[in-house]
């Protein structure tokens, strides 16, 4: 069985190094795995010695990820982002996983947030207390693409990713997978790291990303839906956060003040969208 590892690349190169060094950690001697960089931003020189790296010309990560399924003869595709540090067992967790599943089960490993700063800042407890709780993602019938594995007889049968989009592509495939009648799987033990998110800029840029996916892709229904949900003021977010075992009380404040600006942002960006704005793709 041969394994494909894809990591899309836009404005993130400063990060890869890392990454390489411990993907050739894990898979030094195994021939059965390959790493695959797709370059969304051609045109400028990438030193990337030793690891298979494509281009991609159409903007989005999700077009960047079928261009590395089009050039893998993998059996299986293991997904992650540039900015996450896979565990030593990510790779044979999955392995696992595939081989005591039929082999037509997606495979969603654990995201955890972590931060290594010893005063984060609001952003930073923000991102740790909402987490990527990949669990529950899983238990509503989707999984996000910084640790997702997904057979390539589920390709063959329901086709890539969908390329119109910037962000919700992973649950878009999940969600025509689960209809297909494929399965999708949480594997706990297979764990990847994402840094905690430091600035306002940061994850402002993220929800503006997301309302764009929301608004302007996918069927009118669910187009309406969240244009109603994004109407309604975050009051239960902001309670999970005050109910959050990872947080100070004086941190549930900041973080419950930072929520509520960010629902601005959404509603600012909506009514941008509605009005002919592009879709952020970062």
């Amino acid at each position: 069985m041969k394994i494909a590892v894809i990591v899309p690349v836009y404005r993130q190169w400063d990060l890869i190094p890392n990454l390489i060094s411990t993907f050739k950690k894990m898979t030094v001697s195994d021939r059965r795995v390959e790493f695959i960089l797709v370059d969304n931003e051609p045109g400028t020189d990438k030193n990337v010695p030793g690891i298979n790296l494509v281009e991609c010309q159409k903007p989005g990560s999700y077009a960047a990820r079928n261009a590395g399924i089009r050039n893998s003869s993998a059996d299986l595709f293991l997904f992650s982002d540039a900015d996450c540090i896979p565990s030593a067992k990510w790779i044979e967790s999955i392995r696992l996983a595939y081989k005591e599943s039929n082999k037509k089960t997606l495979l969603a490993g654990n995201v955890i947030i972590r931060s290594n700063n010893t005063h984060p800042t609001t952003a930073e407890l923000y991102d740790i207390a909402a987490g990527l709780p990949q669990e529950r993602y899983v238990s509503r019938g989707y999984a996000v693409t910084a640790n997702l594995a997904i057979p390539r007889a589920v390709f063959d049968e329901i086709g890539l990713f969908d390329e119109t989009r910037f962000s919700g592509g992973d649950a878009d495939f999940c969600q025509r997978a689960l209809k297909a009648g494929f399965k999708l799987k949480f594997v706990p033990e297979a764990i990847v790291y994402h840094p905690a998110r430091t600035t306002w800029k940061e994850y402002a840029t993220k929800v503006r990303r997301m309302k764009g996916g929301q608004i302007r892709a996918g069927k009118w229904s669910r187009r309406l839906k969240y244009f109603l949900i994004t109407l309604v003021p975050p009051v239960w977010r902001i309670w999970r956060s005050a109910k959050s075992d990872k947080l100070k009380p004086f941190e549930k404040v900041r973080v419950g003040w930072f929520q509520l600006r960010l629902w601005f942002v959404e509603l600012f960006e909506m009514i941008a969208l509605l009005l002919g704005k592009t879709p952020e793709r970062r």
